[in-house]
C-alpha cells in the first residue's frame, strides 16, 4: 500500500483578533494534505507552556506565522510568545514564512502598539505578505506554502501499524564503584559548562555563548529527582536549563546593558551527554531504551547517594 507524505506546519499567531483567521488557515493547510501544530497563548487559562511549543516547532517542516493588531501576550523577558517563536525557529533555519496584517496605525500611541511596530521591523527582514481581509490571506498562505514545499524533502509518513515497544535496559560497561573518599572529592569538582542564550537588544536579538561553573553534586541532585522514574534526555537538560538560568541571564545582562531580554538558554548537548555517561560509569543511573529513545533512571547506587546528598543539605 502507497503511503502518502505529509508535511507538519507549526501554526504561530496571537489569540486575541484572531480566531478565525487561524481557523480558516488551519482549515486551509488541512484541505491540502498537510498537519498542523502549535497553539496560541492565551492568558485567561493555564500558563504558556514554552518547552512543549519550542519541541513541536523543533518537529515542523515550516513554521506558519500570522500577525494581526497586537504584538501579544509577553514572557517576564519582556519579548512576546509569538516574537519568542519565529526567533526559534530562524535558530533552527527553518523556512519561515510571515503573514503581517496591513492595519498598523500611522501613529503609536500605546507600548503595545510601539512594540508591534518594532516586531514589524524584524520580520519584514524575512519573507513576508501583507493582508488585509480574510479571503486575501487564505490565497497567500496557499500560494506561500505549495511553494515553500513543493521541492522540499522530510514529511512524516503514516504506519500501517505500531506495536508497542518493549523497554530494555542498554548494556553497558562494567560500572565503575566509587567509594566514599572518592564520592566526596567527586562532589566538590567544580564542572564547566557552555551554554547558548538569545539576547534582545534594540529589536534585534544575537546569539551568545558563556561558560558557567556548577558543582558536580548540584548537577547530580538538580536530575537525580527527576530520574526516580524514567526520564528523557530533553527534560533533564531543560532542569540543568532552568538551574543556571539566573546566572546567565545575570551575567550577559552585564555584557549587554543596553539588552532588555535574555531568552532560550540553551545547554551544550554533548557536554550534557559526557556527564549522562559520567554518571553511567559510575553506577549512579541506568539507561533505558523504550520505544526507541534513551530513557535514565536513578540506580540503586544513584538513590542511595542522592538520599545522601539530600541529608547533608538539610544539616547545613
Amino acid at each position: 500500500m502507497t503511503q502518502t507524505k505529509r508535511f507538519l506546519v507549526y501554526v504561530a499567531s496571537n489569540q486575541s483578533g484572531l480566531e478565525s483567521e487561524r481557523y480558516e488557515v488551519t482549515r486551509q493547510l488541512a484541505r491540502m494534505g498537510i498537519l498542523c501544530c502549535g497553539f496560541p497563548c492565551r492568558e485567561d487559562t493555564s500558563p504558556y507552556d514554552w518547552n512543549l511549543a519550542r519541541s513541536q516547532i523543533e518537529d515542523a517542516d515550516l513554521f506558519l506565522m500570522i500577525l494581526g493588531d497586537e504584538y501579544g501576550p509577553m514572557a517576564p523577558t519582556g519579548i512576546s510568545y509569538l516574537h519568542r517563536e519565529m526567533v526559534h525557529a530562524q535558530s533552527l533555519s527553518k523556512p519561515v514564512l510571515s503573514f503581517v496584517k496591513n492595519s498598523l496605525p500611522s501613529q503609536q500611541q500605546t507600548e503595545d502598539q510601539r512594540r508591534l511596530a518594532g516586531f514589524h521591523g524584524v520580520v519584514s527582514k524575512g519573507s513576508y505578505r501583507l493582508w488585509h481581509l480574510r479571503e486575501e490571506l487564505l490565497a497567500h498562505v496557499k500560494t506561500a506554502v505549495v511553494n515553500e514545499l513543493s521541492n522540499k524533502t522530510g514529511g512524516w509518513l503514516k504506519l500501517d501499524s505500531v506495536e508497542d515497544a518493549e523497554v530494555n535496559t542498554v548494556e553497558a560497561s562494567p560500572a565503575t564503584k566509587v567509594d566514599n573518599k572518592q564520592w566526596l572529592l567527586k562532589t566538590r569538582q567544580l564542572v564547566r559548562i557552555q551554554f547558548s542564550a538569545k539576547v534582545y537588544e534594540a529589536g534585534n536579538n544575537t546569539l551568545e555563548e558563556l561558560s558557567v561553573s556548577q558543582r558536580w553534586d548540584t548537577l547530580f541532585a538538580c536530575s537525580a529527582g527527576m530520574m526516580k522514574s524514567p526520564c528523557s534526555e530533553d527534560r533533564l537538560r531543560q532542569g540543568v536549563e532552568k538551574l543556571v538560568s539566573p546566572e546567565v541571564q545575570r551575567r550577559l545582562l552585564l555584557q549587554h546593558p543596553s539588552a532588555h531580554a535574555v531568552d532560550d538558554i540553551r545547554i551544550n548537548r554533548s557536554q550534557f551527554q559526557q556527564l549522562l555517561q559520567q554518571w553511567l560509569d559510575n553506577d549512579l543511573v541506568i539507561k533505558k531504551l523504550q520505544g526507541g529513545r534513551n530513557s535514565w533512571q536513578l540506580s540503586a547506587e544513584g538513590v542511595r547517594r542522592f538520599s545522601g546528598l539530600n541529608q547533608s543539605r538539610q544539616a547545613v
